[in-house]
């Protein structure tokens, strides 16, 4: 059973994509946008937040949905038929994405600010985010925990061959995990991230790589031109500096842990 802390120092990113709810709902079929209308059409999952994807000199490059983070464990809860307390998720989310609809417009941001992996590149972009990720943690704190599923926060520290190493905020835990998984998650060496372990009754595990926000990031924020695409500005983006990382990791061994049992 999850257990969280009131301000870990990583929390999962509060937004996902649409391919990271289905692969939450069903891991082992590739996802299509004709299921996730399919689960939206059955109250599966809420809404997301829609918005456009801007290019250079101001053109528009595509259409964008994200949804609260609320919808993974809200897709999870649904395929173990705990319909009841998928409901509460997904309610919880629709509640929040409109919130964040709001903050959008109060703080003139695009939803595609706000998307993995590219990050905030404006601090107006990173405030709303954080006020998201505190209205996403405080909504969690009066939901029921998700059964049997443990939570690790922490950072991926090194790459050797097909595996990573993950550094865990549970006391001096350290965990690999497939360079593919990584990947999958839009994720690299140096960046916070958050472990999951679903247990299934038959006694095997669901393991789940979630990027991760740490609030501090917003810190070392700095702004850059707003004019690039979100997409194609994933060639710009650069591991966390060593400071920032040698930072995280210290902070990290003194973190209240986010699961009393922890991964194996």
């Amino acid at each position: 059973m999850v257990e969280r802390t009131e301000t870990p120092a990583v929390r999962p990113w509060p937004l996902v994509e649409w391919h990271d709810v289905l692969s939450a709902y069903t891991p082992t079929d590739r996802p299509t946008e004709a299921r996730l209308r399919t689960l939206r059409r059955n109250d599966i999952v809420s809404e997301g937040v829609q918005g456009l994807l801007k290019a250079r000199a101001g053109r528009f490059s595509g259409k964008l949905s994200l949804f609260c983070e609320l919808n993974l464990d809200a897709a999870v809860l649904s395929r173990r038929g705990l319909a009841d307390m998928a409901g509460q998720y997904r309610s919880a989310a629709s509640t929040l994405e409109e919130s964040l609809r709001k903050l959008l417009v109060e703080h003139s941001v695009q939803i595609a600010e706000l998307m993995r992996p590219t990050e905030p590149r404006r601090r107006e972009a990173w405030h709303v985010l954080l006020l998201f990720s505190e209205a996403v943690s405080e909504a969690r704190e009066h939901l029921p925990p998700v059964p049997d599923e443990d939570a690790v926060p922490g950072i991926l520290e090194a790459r050797t061959g097909q595996w990573v190493r993950f550094v865990a905020s549970v006391g001096t835990g350290r965990y690999d995990v497939p360079w593919q998984m990584v990947r999958s998650a839009d994720l690299s060496v140096g960046d916070p991230a958050v472990l999951f372990r679903e247990l299934l009754p038959n006694g095997n595990a669901v393991l789940r790589l979630q990027a991760g926000l740490d609030p501090r990031q917003v810190e070392q924020a700095d702004d850059v031109d707003e004019e690039l695409d979100p997409l194609e500005a994933r060639a710009l983006r650069r591991p966390q500096p060593q400071a920032a990382r040698a930072t995280l990791l210290a902070s990290l061994e003194h973190e209240e842990p986010l699961a009393r049992r922890v991964l194996g």
